[in-house]
């Protein structure tokens, strides 16, 4: 699944990459802010190249995604496109579904091209794409909120997840894709606060979404 998922996510970035303008390409991307398009494109080609080749001292680290701009800043996005073509069969392979609830490529990419999707002003990314890491990172919430009073979540399909300890007083109910972004790190708090939540959540509940840390900047919210 993992291989599908990830070998999918690459031929669609990879078309988007040849219709974008020079001034798209260096756009900054606000759930990346310190990124370029350009240069989230070339964390995307460093990823793979490093998985492929066993480069992953300091893995997931910043210093490891500084490398992968670093070393492709200048390179022209066809060129880059071209690298991932070169290593995206052996990049597919290094993907186990084991790795589904630990860092992997797919889900690297399929969060990036959300990303793209949201800086460029473009509708979200389809359902299907993304829909399968949703439970995996719902998983990561429970964690966080294992010793919060609990919480009841249901999503726009009607799915729920039960996180924190006793008998649920609060209900939250949100889009899943919102959902998605959030444990993503890719929603504000005052973004997450103003969900629909009964009653209004604690610090604690808001504070628990973000596998990459809070954030206070709202993010772009793509059309469904």
């Amino acid at each position: 699944m993992l291989e599908t998922i990830y070998r999918t996510a690459r031929d669609r970035v990879r078309d988007l990459a040849a219709t974008l303008t020079d001034e798209q390409l260096q756009s900054h991307v606000p759930a990346t802010p310190r990124w370029t398009v350009h240069e989230l494109l070339a964390h995307l080609v460093g990823c793979a190249a490093d998985a492929v080749s066993g480069r992953l001292d300091a893995v997931t680290s910043d210093q490891w995604t500084a490398r992968h701009v670093r070393e492709r800043r200048c390179t022209p996005v066809g060129d880059l496109m071209n690298e991932w073509d070169r290593i995206g069969t052996d990049a597919d392979a290094s993907l186990t579904d084991d790795q589904l609830y630990g860092p992997n490529l797919a889900i690297d990419a399929v969060c990036h091209e959300s990303d793209l999707h949201e800086a460029l002003g473009l509708p979200r990314v389809d359902r299907e794409h993304w829909q399968p890491f949703l439970d995996v990172t719902m998983r990561y919430l429970g964690t966080q909120l294992r010793d919060s009073p609990a919480l009841r979540i249901e999503d726009d399909r009607g799915a729920q997840w039960i996180c924190g300890t006793g008998h649920p007083a609060t209900l939250l109910r949100a889009d899943g894709y919102e959902l998605l972004r959030a444990n993503l790190s890719r929603r504000s708090l005052r973004q997450i606060a103003a969900w629909e939540w009964a009653p209004a959540p604690t610090e604690e509940m808001i504070h628990g979404f973000g596998v990459f840390g809070t954030r206070i900047d709202d993010q772009p919210v793509p059309a469904s």
